[in-house]
């Protein structure tokens, strides 16, 4: 009659079982770690570039808006350093910086590494380009995660159609002709290195729109105003709008009505 408990013949091959369980267990555990900070990785990774370029979808300037430029390193998305402070210009559009950027939570520094612990590499391989080195921990080899896939280009383009009221016809004129005013302009605000600055477009220039064309400008938001007098108008009609312009050499398409 055999007696309760384990011969050791039992208790040496329950060992091993589990051992061979194990061994095949690490590899996957490890796999699903890896996975998991990869995801984590890439989320925040596209989360730094939309505080960067700002994101179309809110939409939000980010620090390209602010600035009128790409930062000079991911640190300046919450470090001030010689950067203007920001201040509020036409139509409550921003310029300068308005850090932190990023919401860091316990971790201060956090947004500077990876889920792997490993500092980001910024402007790699590209312009505003974000680089992680994957899970080897090592910048350069086929594991790296970059985020957006291509560099960027801070800058887009606006178009302008003017809509300018005829108080004769009772109605809203396009893109009046020269012949038709006595004078019209468009004046668009930027941000260069976070101080508000202005260029205008004075109609008639010769080959000059419509629509009216601001190209190479920072992405985000801009305040814009026209200014349009009708011939035998007493005055002139005026508007202003803001408008989110993307970045990317991108296109966005403004209709100033004025009055």
């Amino acid at each position: 009659m055999r007696r309760g408990g384990f011969t050791l013949i039992e208790v040496i091959i329950a060992i091993a079982i589990l051992s061979i369980l194990a061994s095949m267990a690490v590899p996957y555990a490890a796999k699903l770690i890896d996975k998991s900070r990869e995801e984590s990785t890439r989320k925040e990774m596209e989360e730094l570039y939309n505080t960067i370029l700002g994101d179309p979808k809110v939409p939000t300037g980010g620090t390209v808006g602010d600035m009128g430029r790409l930062p000079n390193s991911i640190t300046e998305l919450n470090v001030q350093g010689a950067q203007p402070l920001g201040s509020t210009g036409l139509l409550g559009v921003k310029f300068g910086w308005f850090g932190p950027y990023v919401n860091t939570g316990f971790d201060p520094q956090g947004y500077l590494n990876d889920a792997w612990g490993t500092p980001y590499a910024y402007g790699n391989p590209g312009a505003g380009q974000i680089r992680s080195a994957g899970p080897d921990r090592v910048m350069g080899n086929a594991d790296d995660l970059i985020y957006p896939p291509n560099a960027v280009t801070f800058t887009g383009r606006l178009l302008v159609n003017l809509y300018v009221w005829d108080n004769t016809a009772g109605q809203y004129r396009q893109n009046p002709t020269p012949a038709q005013v006595t004078g019209m302009g468009v004046t668009y605000f930027y941000s260069n290195n976070g101080n508000q600055t202005s260029v205008s477009i004075t109609v008639p220039p010769t080959g000059v729109g419509p629509p009216y064309s601001f190209n190479g400008y920072h992405a985000g938001l801009h305040a814009v105003t026209g200014t349009c007098q009708l011939v035998g108008s007493p005055a002139a009609a005026t508007g202003q709008a803001v408008v989110y312009v993307p970045g990317n050499n991108q296109q966005a398409q403004l209709g100033l009505y004025l009055r």
